[in-house]
């Protein structure tokens, strides 16, 4: 299967074609992800210019939508430097593909009263993409959503519900690349370049932390949130209520009903000091759950993590005795 380059869906560092006519221009970008069909064609991304009545927004773009308020002064003060992407639709009117903040703002710089350069007659710099158009083995939606997910990588702060969703539709995509055979496609970095994203043979943990560029640890706790935290937990990290780091801290301290507790019990944002409150009150003398315990072995986890432990023969059995004593006590109690 031959490699694919995903780097087409940016249209980075490519300049304005020149031209006299103010409503058009080109931007000229490779075509690694162009089918057979366009290349013949010799597609071209083109800018547009369109009303803000023209384009709808993306039900599949989930990134998050905040600090408006700078990001309109900015337009305001020095115009739209980067362009909205979006997608032809047949009624006519245009997807929005990446730029959901900078149309946010554009909306709130036309509803001030007090400026009079945006009005619903302006016109908004878009380039026209069609991720149909990428040269891949997967459906409509989710070269969508890889055409979303490159053109969020130019310019974004990202936040923690910005990237859980993230590892959530990579994982789909992943899967789809390795049971169509992918071996690897070309995938942009945060800085523009080009790398090239291994599929096959690869962990998937691995490919999402070079595609993304967080470390395996982080990618760790987002992992153990999504698959151990309750749903209360999940959605607090996705509408901002907590952090991922806080989220791990719930999981690995609190069961899935005192994660709800905790949640429901405060309008504030949660913090890494109210989970370990939390998990102290809720202990009960006599009571062992799997947090207290993972809470009671947590310092010599850390240890056996750093370096490795070689234990004597004389040592060896007292390890031996104490794990058989701890289980033999737990199973009596149990039966």
């Amino acid at each position: 299967m031959p490699k694919f380059n995903v780097k087409k869906l940016q249209g980075l560092g490519e300049e304005l074609a020149k031209t006299d006519n103010v409503q058009t221009g080109t931007y000229k970008v490779g075509a690694g992800l162009l089918s057979e069909v366009s290349k013949d064609k010799n597609i071209e991304d083109d800018i547009i210019y369109l009303k803000k009545s023209q384009i709808v927004r993306n039900e599949n773009n989930h990134y998050s939508i905040n600090n408006i308020d700078s990001l309109a002064w900015s337009i305001s003060v020095f115009g739209l430097i980067q362009p909205l992407h979006v997608k032809r639709l047949e009624n006519g009117q245009y997807k929005l593909l990446g730029g959901e903040r900078r149309l946010t703002a554009i909306e709130k710089l036309i509803d001030d009263e007090t400026k009079d350069n945006w009005t619903e007659d302006s016109l908004i710099r878009c380039i026209e993409k069609d991720p149909d158009d990428i040269e891949l083995p997967l459906d409509s939606n989710a070269k969508e959503f890889l055409s979303i997910i490159t053109t969020n990588k130019e310019a974004r702060k990202y936040t923690d519900a910005d990237r859980l969703m993230e590892i959530r539709e990579w994982k789909s995509i992943i899967e789809s690349l390795r049971k169509n055979g992918v071996d690897s496609i070309t995938f942009p970095t945060q800085d523009g370049d080009e790398q090239e994203l291994a599929i096959k043979g690869e962990a998937t943990r691995d490919i999402i932390a070079q595609a993304t560029g967080l470390s395996r640890g982080s990618i760790n706790k987002f992992e153990k949130v999504e698959i151990q935290g309750s749903e209360a937990v999940k959605k607090a990290v996705m509408e901002g209520e907590a952090s991922i780091h806080t989220a791990a801290e719930m999981v690995d301290l609190l069961s899935k009903e005192e994660q709800e507790e905790l949640l429901n019990g405060t309008k504030e944002k949660v913090t890494v000091e109210m989970v370990r409150k939390k998990a102290e009150d809720s202990i009960q003398e006599g009571l062992i759950t799997p947090q207290r315990f993972q809470k009671d072995t947590k310092e010599i986890l850390k240890i056996l993590k750093k370096e490795k432990i070689i234990l004597n023969e004389q040592e060896q059995k007292k390890y031996d005795d104490c794990i058989s004593t701890l289980k033999n006590l737990l199973c009596e109690k149990e039966s």
